[in-house]
């Protein structure tokens, strides 16, 4: 065998003695064993991954490879070769690169770029500085590189020049200018929410960045011309460069809008009078009262009327009131001023501060969901609080002597938690003088989810590994899946160690792997996608080693152990059922016992473990490192796909020319086209029922259990009598007699087949049925396709369980015909009982196999890999929720069709959560894209209202939007419908289910089901736990469901309430004080746990409140600034929504700024003061 390696590399190190004179210059040469060294200098000729030949003559492995340096082809480079008697070959053992060749670059240049032709990079902005910013993480630029008349914005698609700078290794675009760029022309501005504002539904903009006509100030229903840039913002594709008006309005206008100066002014002593600055309440408890004096005093030489003292009414609560003065006071007392009179103050400058006019739809909010009125009391010490009537306005009437000063009482009633800010207005003669009131409320129920310790988030560092330590290893008793004991042809697919020195030292990506600048196309296609896996890989192991963890103790639950992992719900770190981690003994006498575990259950921060049955009963506590591991399986499986798709070509990875085949059914399927038919009964037909017969005597005798003797022939018997009536039952109509139009017309497509192999997509908006349209699409091709072998599959158990239950439940598939193929590492704890019987088939995968219908994972599709399954098995594949597995992940069971007839559904909603990626790196190079999602981008597959208008926009031949939502309250599903679904979904869900809550005594706007609750609540986080929480608005939460719950008018079931926050630290929080009351039966989760469901009542609480000025107020927003999970979470109720959360944040994302919008147009806003620039949407009322 060693001759035989000896023999090989001979021929990559070619003979010593016909290459001396062309290697370079003689070095001495210096005797080592066996064998020789020489220094010489040469070119590098290759350049893989981890090898690379010098002149094409001496072949070195990376790790000879000594500076941080990384080579290229052409590059100069000394090394030190290795001669070999027994090879005869020449292998380098160090090699270093010449740097001359660089300096002299770069002072011929200046610039110090390689002289090397520019390459193009498609890519996106993900980052701007002061005058420069960075395309897909990496690639540095200049503005004075951007072409002249753009101004790039983060997130804008464009098309860059870029070099390799030498000195650093890292690349630098040279020219940037916009991807896509087009010209729109009298179009209406829909939306102004702050400084963003949304052209025609679909371009969006903002104010900090966009150039306007001179003196024009955009406004809502305006029409304009403007430039567009293709651009990732939010939930929309476009964003505006330049904006005009094309009807200019009258300069009078203009001056009434809003200038931020105006509130500095109004701030401002005037008149030589002054007033009291300090007008902040600071913390009251809820249900206290403090008093203030104001003073006014006149230091000039006249004296000054004091004309009244009036409230803006920002805070909807109304926790300000004046307190009624004596007459032997300086300033007499105003008589108080009904609330019904106070609509509006006249004074312009007050006007110019947008304050808005009392609505009386709003007037709700003063019974807001405080202490005075909740359904579930929870006692506390409570001050007593005083019949007040709420007075806004005094009326003095008075002189102020010069010299004299007047008081004015402010009172606040602290009624709601959180931080509030109202505007009083000292209105003079002549001027207006503000000053801003404050005030922060807490509640008692905060206090019992106070911070418990300071947040110290350390990263876990590993436990020093000593050499002269003695381990021994222990492994469990029990094998995850040992009935399973398959071939392994699947290869490791190693990282490459030149891509992790990128990594690890942040050397610019695109020094290793050029190809992942380019736009994806089939001859990148599989270089990229690999490279992209292996990013993710990296990112997630060196994530995990972050989140090792050295002296903890393990928890019991029966006769298992429990790991609590701090962030583990997260995703910090993110673990999987199946998961290897290794258990760690402290050092004793320079001994270590590691103990092999593997995770059985995830429960929130809870990691339960199956371990070696004796270290289970004998563990008494001792503390334990964990080491966590890598589960490479699911990546070695897309990358094996990868490999194998290569054979369906352009057809399905690219399609663009559309060829229709012939109809997979003819003739008889137009029996179950809810046409009215004779009952004419074709030869056809008769022929085709003893066919089935025929295949299904055959499929049995392959696949279904079998029976010995007259059992098995009546059971025989009995089955093909139910296949036969149950194909009569199809001939009828479809099986689900309920499926609308859009959804019988996407089974027929699917079934007729007219364009396979390329795939077809079903586009299922949320509460559209599109589960339910895959269920019946995979029935009719079982039953009109007798040789039609099946593969489901779905990114997650869940979703492929959800698929089986359904099938299951349709009850017109017999036994024997469909089974469900579970991943090894998946323990039966987590399958439920409906199922089992189809996941007890499936453990046997060559058994599993021959069944026509299969149900799994797109990963564990990977299994059919090892056991030699042919390309061409299958004859159909649906990949439910498509939209959230990454391409190579899809291409697994895709992989296993043939590119002649097969047929391919991809089933999704590329506007909802789409697959879970941690690298930025791999994100900006767009393995976040779903295949779903870059299908639906390509030309044949967009939507185009001109050529397909009257079938929905889209080529009826490749996707079937359905549209008709049977979730939802009008209105609840206008907002998304606008925003991600070009306004087509229609409202077809129960009216005695959608309309129950509209008579609920909390709503501010009877028959509207929406509330957006205001709350400036502080932040906080704690412990070692990453996760932030808002306690102001964890309470609120709490209240709500308490009046949902326990409500006198309209009760709502606890299982019919659903809690949605981002952050598992609030969960955790709003959990401690549903226990309280009794209410954990509610659901509280993330967003991702609840996609796929429904509930009568959603409560979002979305934490995040800090009101600091970043640079990016986006980012700064986390996961709120992810449109795919804000439309999952507003899309889960069917009667009511609840929002909650600060307006001064949420503002500034474009998707909660247009719910913020919404909610204030439509008059059911209520809790905190709005931020200035939407106080002005309360007169559009």
């Amino acid at each position: 065998m060693l001759r035989l390696a000896a023999k090989l590399l001979a021929f990559f190190w070619r003979r010593a003695d016909d290459t001396e004179e062309e290697a370079g210059p003689q070095a001495p040469e210096l005797a080592e064993g066996d064998t020789k060294l020489k220094t010489i200098q040469g070119v590098v000729t290759r350049y893989c991954s981890d090898y690379g030949m010098i002149d094409d003559l001496i072949y070195f492995s990376n790790e000879a490879v000594t500076s941080k340096v990384l080579l290229n082809v052409g590059q100069e480079v000394i090394a030190v070769v290795q001669e070999d008697k027994v090879s005869s070959g020449l292998k380098a053992i160090r090699v270093e690169a010449v740097s001359d060749k660089w300096e002299d670059d770069s002072k011929t240049h200046g610039g110090g770029l390689s002289d090397s032709s520019p390459r193009v990079l498609i890519g996106c902005v993900t980052s701007l500085l002061e005058g420069a910013g960075y395309i897909s993480q990496t690639t540095y630029f200049s503005l004075q590189s951007v072409c002249e008349g753009f101004k790039p914005c983060k997130g804008d698609w464009v098309e860059a020049e870029y070099w390799i700078r030498p000195g650093t290794w890292s690349s630098e675009a040279i020219s940037v200018k916009p991807l896509r760029y087009k010209h729109v022309d009298r179009v209406c501005i829909s939306s102004l929410c702050g400084r963003n504002g949304v052209i025609d539904d679909s371009i969006f903009f903002t104010l900090d960045s966009v150039k306007l006509a001179e003196g024009y100030v955009p406004r809502r229903h305006d029409i304009v011309n403007a430039v567009v840039v293709e651009s990732s913002q939010s939930c929309y594709i476009w964003r505006a460069l330049c904006i005009t008006p094309v009807k200019k309005r009258d300069p009078a206008a203009f001056e009434e809008t809003t200038d931020e100066s105006n509130g500095a002014l109004l701030l401002k002593n005037k008149g030589d009078i002054e007033v009291t600055r300090m007008t902040n309440f600071g913390t009251l408890k809820e249900g206290g009262s403090k008093n203030m004096v104001i003073w006014i005093e006149n230091k000039g030489d006249t004296p000054q009327n004091l004309v009244s003292c009036k409230l803006a009414g920002w805070d909807k609560a109304k926790q300000f009131r004046f307190q009624m003065l004596d007459k032997t006071q300086m300033c007499p007392v105003g008589s108080p001023v009904p609330e019904k009179e106070n609509k509006n103050f006249s004074d312009e400058t007050a006007n110019s501060l947008e304050s808005y006019q009392e609505n009386p739809a709003c007037q709700a909010s003063e019974k807001e969901v405080c202490p005075d009125d909740r359904a579930c009391e929870e006692g506390g010490d409570r001050e007593e609080r005083k019949p007040w009537k709420q007075v806004t306005e005094l009326e003095p009437g008075g002189l102020i002597p010069p010299g004299g000063r007047a008081p004015i009482v402010v009172v606040c009633d602290a009624k709601n938690s959180g931080r509030c800010k109202e505007l009083l207005l000292i209105c003079f003669s002549n001027f207006i003088i503000g000053r801003y009131l404050e005030v922060n409320v807490i509640s008692g129920e905060e206090l019992l989810i106070a911070v418990r310790e300071p947040f110290s988030w350390k990263k876990s560092k590993s436990s020093p590994t000593v050499t002269s330590t003695k381990t021994t290893v222990v492994v469990t008793t029990q094998k995850r899946n040992s009935r399973r004991q398959l071939p392994s042809f699947l290869p490791q697919y190693p990282i490459p160690d030149r891509l992790k020195k990128c990594v690890e030292q942040k050397i610019d990506i695109l020094t290793f792997q050029p190809l992942l600048a380019e736009l994806l196309n089939m001859s990148n296609y599989k270089e990229k996608f690999s490279t992209l896996l292996w990013l993710e890989e990296i990112h997630a192991e060196i994530e995990l080693k972050e989140y090792n963890m050295s002296g903890v103790t393990l928890k019991r639950n029966g006769d298992l152990l429990v790991l609590e992992v701090p962030g583990l719900a997260e995703s910090r770190p993110s673990l999987y059922a199946g998961d290897k981690l290794i258990l760690k003994t402290q050092e004793y006498n320079g001994h270590v016992i590691e103990y092999i575990g593997y995770v059985i259950e995830i429960h929130e921060e809870d990691v339960t473990l199956k371990l070696n049955p004796e270290f289970e009963q004998a563990y008494n506590f001792e503390p334990m490192d964990v080491e966590f591991t890598y589960n490479r399986t699911t990546s070695r499986r897309c990358h094996f796909a990868l490999e194998h798709v290569i054979h369906l070509g352009v057809k399905v990875l690219f399609p663009e020319e559309i060829i229709l085949q012939s109809p997979q059914v003819t003739g008889n399927w137009n029996l179950a086209q809810d046409t009215k038919n004779n009952g004419h009964s074709t030869i056809k037909n008769r022929k085709a029922m003893k066919d089935q017969i025929k295949h299904a005597a055959k499929e049995r005798q392959a696949g279904a259990q079998d029976t010995p003797g007259p059992v098995a022939l009546a059971e025989e018997s009995r089955n093909l009598v139910n296949d036969v009536q149950t194909r009569k039952a199809r001939e009828k109509g479809f099986f689900n007699p309920v499926l609308n139009e859009n959804q019988k017309l996407a089974v027929r497509r699917i079934l007729s087949g007219d364009c396979r192999p390329l795939p077809y997509i079903l586009f299922g908006p949320p509460g559209t049925g599109k589960t339910v349209t895959i269920i019946e699409a995979v029935l009719q091709v079982y039953y009109a396709l007798l040789d039609s072998r099946i593969l489901v599959c779905a990114p997650s158990n869940s979703a492929a369980d959800l698929v089986c239950l359904r099938l299951h439940e349709s009850q017109v598939l017999r036994p024997g015909t469909m089974v469900r193929v579970n991943a090894t590492c998946r323990f039966e704890e987590t399958v439920t009982d409906a199922i089992k019987p189809y996941c007890k088939d499936g453990e046997d995968i060559w058994k599993a196999s021959r069944f026509r219908i299969i149900i799994t994972t797109c990963s564990s599709a990977g299994l059919f890999y090892q056991i030699g399954v042919r390309v061409g098995h299958f004859t159909h594949v649906f990949v439910d929720e498509a939209g959230q597995a990454s391409e190579p992940e899809c291409l697994i069971p895709l992989g296993l069709v043939s590119d002649a007839n097969s047929q391919i559904v991809l089933a999704g909603d590329p506007m909802q959560l789409g697959p879970v990626i941690k690298s930025r790196l791999a994100m900006a190079y767009g393995l976040n894209v779903s295949m779903l999602e870059r299908l639906m981008s390509r030309p044949a597959y967009l939507r185009d209202e001109d050529a397909f208008g009257a079938c929905g926009a889209y080529n009826p031949l490749l996707v079937t939007k359905l549209v008709k939502n049977y979730r939802s309250h009008p209105a609840l599903l206008a907002l998304p419908s606008r925003l991600f679904y070009h306004k087509e979904l229609e409202v077809c869900a129960d009216p005695k289910v959608v309309t129950s809550l509209l008579g609920w005594e909390k709503l501010p706007k009877k028959g509207f089901p929406l509330i957006f609750h205001g709350v400036r609540g502080s932040e906080a986080r704690e412990g070692r736990s990453p996760s932030w929480f808002n306690a102001a608005e964890a309470v609120q939460v709490m209240r709500y469901c308490c009046l949902l719950a326990r409500g006198v008018s309209s009760q709502v079931s606890t299982a019919d309430i659903g809690v949605i926050t981002p952050y598992r630290k609030q969960v955790e929080k709003i959990k401690i004080l549903l226990r309280n009351i009794d209410l954990m039966d509610i659901k509280v989760g993330s967003v991702e746990e609840f996609q796929g469901q429904e509930y009568l009542a959603i409560i979002i609480s979305t934490v995040r409140s800090n009101e600091d000025r970043f640079e990016d107020d986006r980012y700064f927003l986390g996961f709120l600034s992810n449109s795919k999970r804000f439309n999952v979470a507003i899309t889960r109720p069917k009667a009511l929504l609840i929002v909650l959360g600060n307006p001064h944040v949420l503002v500034k994302d474009p998707c909660f700024g247009a719910l913020l919008e919404y909610s204030i147009t439509n008059g059911v806003y209520t809790g905190c003061n709005l931020p200035p620039e939407l106080q002005s949407l309360q007169n559009c009322e």
